[in-house]
């Protein structure tokens, strides 16, 4: 399943592979453990993802080999449209940089940028080997070890820094917890009824319980969404595959059994509050979501070719639709800088072009790989990675933490191969 690069990779795209899959580990479990001011999870990850971004840019530069595929083009467009926006943004200032003292969360121009050079990167230089993956893996094991100590109350850091009890592990937030869980349960979900060998299944169940415990109702979804597509994938192409999917649902059953029983029933009360989100007849509904797309809409509206600039909507909201912005923080005590929905906030901030553009190229790519999507091959755990990740983000924000790792997902499934993939399984199962 190789291409070009990977059977004679120059000393640069050796380098570029090497940090790329480094990144991919310490990312996630990276923060700052020491009582200060400021965010200690999301301030040292977009340090990490910035100077990343920026040795890549130059490792690429010296690599002097360009993609000029169709899905590269277009990603190209949704860049400079990206850059295009910052520049006519309400605070230009802010929409490059991602935060200033009142506002933003780090996804200014200059990170996305960032994420486009690890698409780029992982799109034409990282090479999956089943050493690589392990290690992947085993580095990630600290975050339901630790999400573990959480869902028991006995992190120091809900008590002494004040933190929202709730289960947020590295990440810092239990919704971004979620948002990687279901990519990371996903992938190993998948090579684990591929390989059946026990220790991916060992990895997909301390993923899975990660998932359950951030009680992230969007990345619930998104994973039994794609859950029932697998079912689907075995049934109907890979009966061979029946026992290690009946082995993963007994995982599933008896870890979600075992971490309900540990906290009150907790995950069955978890599961019961979305049908009363969805019976809310006000605007309120869906934990506020309906109020906020509402607003992010008449923002696109306001805004549409161009948007409000990257993390600018805030400033959109307060100045266009002050009363309605004044009435969610009174009602829900926060203030809505995101769309809560990751489609309508690029429309939103960087303009319907420049969505149009994203959805073009998940189209390229998605098409690309769809023929795999019912057969036994390593580009159905990253297609159903990702389109668990895509599934959440009807209801989720992209954030620092975790959407870098979707980008170099989303970029080893628009790999470019010479031939069908016929060895693909050697990868995952030697």
């Amino acid at each position: 399943m190789h291409n070009d690069l990977e059977i004679n990779p120059s000393i640069y795209s050796k380098k570029i592979n090497q940090l790329l899959w480094l990144f991919a580990m310490i990312l996630p479990i990276i923060f700052i453990p020491l009582n200060v001011q400021f965010n200690v999870f999301i301030i040292i990850k977009g340090i990490l993802l910035f100077c990343t971004g920026v040795i890549l840019f130059c490792l690429l530069i010296l690599e002097k080999k360009w993609d000029k595929t169709a899905i590269i083009k277009v990603f190209l467009v949704l860049l400079t449209l990206q850059f295009i926006s910052s520049i006519f943004a309400i605070k230009p200032f802010l929409a490059f940089v991602g935060f200033n003292s009142n506002a933003g969360r780090f996804e200014g121009f200059v990170t996305l940028f960032s994420y486009g050079i690890l698409f780029y990167a992982a799109k034409n230089h990282l090479v999956i080997t089943k050493k690589r993956i392990i290690v992947f893996f085993s580095s990630l094991t600290i975050i339901p070890l630790y999400a573990l100590i959480q869902y028991l109350n006995f992190d120091p850091m809900v008590i002494y820094w004040h933190y929202t009890k709730m289960i947020f592990s590295t990440i810092g937030n239990q919704n971004f917890l979620g948002t990687l869980e279901v990519m990371l349960s996903i992938l190993a979900l998948c090579i684990f009824i591929k390989t059946k060998k026990w220790y991916y299944g060992f990895f997909f169940s301390l993923f899975f319980a990660t998932l359950l415990m951030s009680q992230t109702r969007s990345a619930w979804i998104g994973f039994f969404i794609v859950l029932l597509l697998i079912l689907v994938s075995v049934l109907s192409f890979n009966r061979d595959k029946i026992k290690p999917f009946g082995i993963a649902l007994a995982i599933m059953a008896a870890t979600a059994l075992g971490l309900n029983a540990l906290k009150d029933n907790v995950l069955v009360k978890r599961s019961n509050s979305m049908k009363k989100e969805l019976e809310m007849k006000n605007e309120f509904g869906g934990s506020g979501r309906l109020a906020i797309w509402k607003m992010t809409f008449n923002t696109v509206k306001n805004h549409p070719y161009l948007g409000t600039g990257p993390e600018n909507l805030l400033e959109a909201l307060v100045t266009e639709q002050k009363k309605e912005a004044d009435n969610y923080y009174k009602v829900k005590k926060q203030k809505v800088d995101r769309a809560h929905n990751e489609y309508l906030h690029i429309a939103a901030v960087t303009g319907i072009p420049a969505l149009l553009c994203y959805l073009l190229m998940l189209f390229l790519i998605l098409k690309k790989n769809i023929k795999f999507i019912f057969k036994d091959k390593i580009q159905t755990a990253l297609l159903f990675g990702v389109i668990g990740y895509l599934i959440q983000a009807f209801f989720n924000i992209s954030v620092v933490s975790v959407a870098p790792i979707f980008w170099i997902l989303l970029g080893l499934l628009a790999k470019t191969y010479n031939d069908p993939l016929t060895d693909s399984e050697k990868i995952i199962a030697s």
